[in-house]
């Protein structure tokens, strides 16, 4: 017992001089290959030299070998207690980032979203091992109280979920409505970036409203230690603005030809509740 405040203090100089920093590092690396999926991944189905169509995730060309790496380099060389925090941090940053990216996707087909699917699935699996190697007897599921997990599924649902949208009729007011009675377990933020891929092009998306990359604009709402709650106001401030500047272009040029013109209307009404229910 006399040696347990030693032993603390220990502990909590590995984890603020070793443990933070690596994280920290092996989550940026993590970041950098995410930030990918803009570069048109999901606009298309790849070809071959020949043309013809082949199947290919994002999730096994760019992050696969990346957990691999993480899991054999990093996680087997440190004492268990230490390799489970490592992997639960990279996981938990993971899977936030993961999905502010794919909700920030624009646009976004059926072809794209059914890739998207598979891919969020084969993340899963990933994941999964990386806990599973950090030796852990918890799941996936169970890292973060759940959040994180019931992020990534709720996301693969939301892909192919009926907004409302479909009915043109309804008012902005009655599609908002809609999607607040469905217990989204989404961070409000993912909720706004992926109605923007409904949007007219004249709504400009929330990273090119800021002049920056997808991936840097991801940054501010996940930070590297898998910390997301700061970035939700700053990421509603952001879509205000975007709907400001839409509802001043959109009085200039009306002749809107693409996408939902409720969208900002949408967002409008659905920001403040999203956020007020966040906070409780």
């Amino acid at each position: 017992m006399a040696l347990l405040p030693a032993l603390q203090e220990i502990d909590s100089l590995v984890k603020s001089s070793i443990l933070d920093p690596l994280c920290r590092s092996l989550n940026r690396r993590v970041s950098t290959a995410m930030g990918k999926m803009h570069r048109g991944t999901y606009l298309q189905e790849p070809a071959d030299d020949d043309g013809a169509l082949v199947s290919s995730s994002f999730v096994q060309i760019y992050l696969t070998d990346q957990y691999d790496i993480i899991a054999t380099k990093y996680l087997s060389q440190l004492p268990n207690e230490y390799a489970i925090t490592v992997a639960y941090t990279v996981a938990t940053f993971s899977i936030y980032s993961f999905v502010s990216n794919a909700a920030l996707l624009r646009p976004l087909g059926e072809t794209g979203r059914l890739r998207l699917t598979q891919d969020l699935a084969d993340f899963e699996m990933v994941l999964e091992s990386l806990v599973l190697k950090g030796g852990t007897t918890l799941s996936l599921s169970q890292i973060a109280g759940g959040k994180p997990y019931a992020e990534l599924r709720a996301m693969r649902q939301l892909l192919f979920a009926s907004v409302g949208l479909e009915d043109k009729t309804l008012s902005p007011a009655e599609v908002a409505k809609g999607l607040l009675r469905d217990a989204w377990a989404i961070r409000p933020s993912t909720l706004f970036h992926f109605l923007f891929s409904f949007a007219p092009t004249l709504l400009t998306s929330p990273h090119h409203f800021k002049r920056m990359d997808a991936g840097d604009y991801v940054g501010t709402l996940v930070k590297l230690d898998g910390s997301v709650d700061d970035g939700e106001a700053s990421a509603w401030m952001t879509t205000m603005a975007c709907c400001d500047a839409y509802q001043q272009r959109e009085s200039v040029d009306g002749a809107i030809t693409d996408g939902d013109r409720r969208i900002g209307a949408i967002l409008m009404v659905l920001g403040p509740e999203l956020l007020r229910r966040r906070r409780q």
